[in-house]
């Protein structure tokens, strides 16, 4: 299987001297093209179009491009406007295009070639003819064969018996399309090949009878593998590995002296060290730190370039067939935030660390080592849930409210995503720092733990069909009206209990105080300790965990009714307590 390293070490193989418009690496042209970029990036599409245009060189800038970025705009800008970049581009920078947008797994889509080869068309005939005719041709014959209907006539067949549609330009060969709408598009394209290579335009016809689709389609196939392997874009079989977790302990130590191997060299052409995707790793997290700091040009686009590899990379394990732009805008977010993930596991807040550690091992395995992270805890939880109590109840995650309730739906996600809370641009996010680990395993932790005591107490003290079917059921309802009963020395158990009770019941906890802010603390004691005696039982670990969410959802208690009246107690407002008519 193709590495990272070897995609780099393969593309550099190839020199400065493969592309026409290979540049001095890291010179001033290339600085400046990174500053554009940068600036680019922030706009919309239409704005980076006209910004392009408006430059004295926009086809010098548009062929200097990476490939990953020339990409990048391509999406940005739309497939329906984005005609004028595509003139302007290079047959190279068109090949990455089309390999990346042509195929569904091992198979051409027919479909998709010929709205390409149709933009292609109207931006630049000429140069597509001539591309067909020759790097091209392979693509050619296997579309052509696939969408037309060609008919050789000799001197004795008459062409006035071939039905309409036909056109010729030489009286032997008349081609047909068998898409009426692509009838001018095709007629004018072969007009032009004809008028560039007769010879080649007659060959390339002649042949289509011979071809054989199945072979041709499986050596295109290999071939475009082969070209996107030096992207990163590896089968999606193979790109699974980059999912793998990794422990801590196999990243190199920068103390004992090893260095990453992968050296660039002094000069590398543009191509291969795009920019775009590192613009969205993230805005303050580990990565971006150390690049701040970075003073050394060879080591910084070695980063660019090995992080656009990872992000190729991810895009072929997850399968994504055609990649719209917030399909790489996600990537690049992903790639970015496991990866200041593994960097802060292995280097806490010390960015001189983490750059030694970028230095010392590959992006592919600083990545893995966050993303094991994030895996393990998705994995706990989705052990959990499988014999859960709430799960055999019937209840989703909703049972533990709408905060907890998220954090779990985020954990049992494909990539497992970090819930930021309502209210912002964005709920989830993927999981970026330490911390947010951290957090995310003490939530369920105190889900496992109140779990197992509503386990416990509807064991002792079943509840009724009618509570276990009632629609805004959660675990704080459940328990906080177990605990109301057992104020107000009812039976035990959870069913309502009346607005006059619960009333009472607040009182009683409220110790006679008349006026708010109704703190509470000795309440809150009694609340912990109730419910620490069903589970006297349990490990020590446990207990702690359970001590201090039984706290936890009392502060949420308390926040909720702290400032409000006894009197204004209302039952369709109540979050925390059961009310009804007993």
């Amino acid at each position: 299987m193709a590495s990272i390293e070897d995609m780099m070490q393969s593309s550099f193989s190839n020199g400065p001297g493969k592309y026409d418009h290979a540049v001095q690496y890291r010179g001033r042209e290339t600085d400046d093209l990174a500053l554009v970029l940068k600036d680019l990036s922030t706009l919309s599409g239409s704005q980076i179009l006209n910004r392009i245009l408006e430059m004295e060189e926009p086809r010098e800038f548009v062929q200097n491009l990476p490939f990953g970025d020339f990409f990048w705009l391509i999406k940005k800008i739309g497939e329906e406007d984005c005609l004028p970049i595509l003139k302007m581009a290079s047959t190279e920078q068109w090949q990455y295009l089309l390999d990346l947008e042509l195929w569904v797994k091992d198979r051409l889509d027919i479909t998709r070639t010929g709205s390409w080869l149709k933009r292609l068309a109207e931006a630049d005939c000429r140069k597509l003819a001539e591309w067909l005719l020759s790097e091209g041709e392979m693509l050619a014959s296997y579309h052509f064969f696939k969408t037309l209907d060609v008919v050789i006539l000799n001197e004795k067949d008459k062409a006035n018996d071939l039905p309409a549609g036909f056109f010729s330009l030489d009286g032997v060969f008349y081609i047909r399309a068998r898409e009426k709408e692509c009838a001018e598009t095709m007629e004018g394209l072969f007009r032009i090949m004809a008028r560039e290579d007769f010879d080649r335009y007659q060959s390339l016809l002649l042949n289509l009878s011979g071809v054989l689709p199945a072979e041709l389609e499986e050596e295109m196939f290999r071939l475009r593998n082969v070209r996107l392997a030096e992207h990163g874009f590896l089968p999606p079989d193979e790109a699974l590995s980059v999912y793998a977790p990794l422990c801590p302990d196999r990243l190199s130590n920068p103390s004992n002296g090893k260095g990453y191997p992968l050296q660039l060299p002094e000069s590398v052409s543009r191509e291969l060290v795009p920019l775009y995707p590192l613009f969205h790793a993230g805005e303050e997290n580990p990565v971006t730190g150390v690049m701040k700091r970075i003073a050394d040009p060879l080591f910084e686009d070695r980063i660019r370039l090995e992080f656009a590899g990872l992000c190729n990379w991810i895009l072929s394990a997850d399968g994504l067939i055609h990649k719209e732009m917030d399909d790489l805008v996600d990537t690049w977010r992903k790639a970015g935030s496991y990866l200041s993930l593994g960097l802060e596991r292995v280097s806490g807040d010390d960015l001189s660390q983490a750059e030694l550690i970028l230095r010392n091992n590959p992006l592919v395995e600083i990545f893995r080592v966050g993303y094991g992270m994030a895996l393990k805890l998705k994995w706990e939880a989705d052990r959990w849930i499988k014999h859960a109590w709430f799960t055999g109840q019937g209840y989703d995650s909703g049972f533990w409210g709408e905060e907890w309730g998220n954090v779990l739906e985020g954990l049992r996600e494909k990539s497992p995503r970090f819930f930021v809370g309502l209210g912002g641009n964005r709920d989830y996010k993927y999981f970026e720092r330490v911390s947010e680990i951290g957090q995310c395993l003490k939530i369920l932790r105190h889900m496992m733990v109140l779990d197992g005591l509503m386990e416990k107490l509807a064991g002792l003290y079943p509840p009724d069909d009618e509570i276990m079917q009632e629609k805004e059921i959660s675990f704080r309802t459940m328990l906080f009206s177990f605990w109301a009963r057992h104020i107000l020395k009812m039976e035990p158990g959870f069913s309502k209990i009346s607005l006059e009770r619960a009333r009472r019941f607040f009182e009683e906890i409220r110790s006679g105080k008349k006026s708010p802010p109704y703190l509470m603390p000795r309440a809150e004691e009694m609340f912990v300790n109730h419910f620490m005696v069903y589970a006297f039982e349990s490990p020590r670990e446990s207990l702690s965990s359970l001590r201090e969410a039984l706290r936890e959802i009392w502060r949420e208690f308390r926040e909720e009714y702290e400032w409000l009246p006894t009197s204004e107690l209302e039952a369709r407002y109540s979050r925390f307590i059961l009310i009804g008519d007993n």
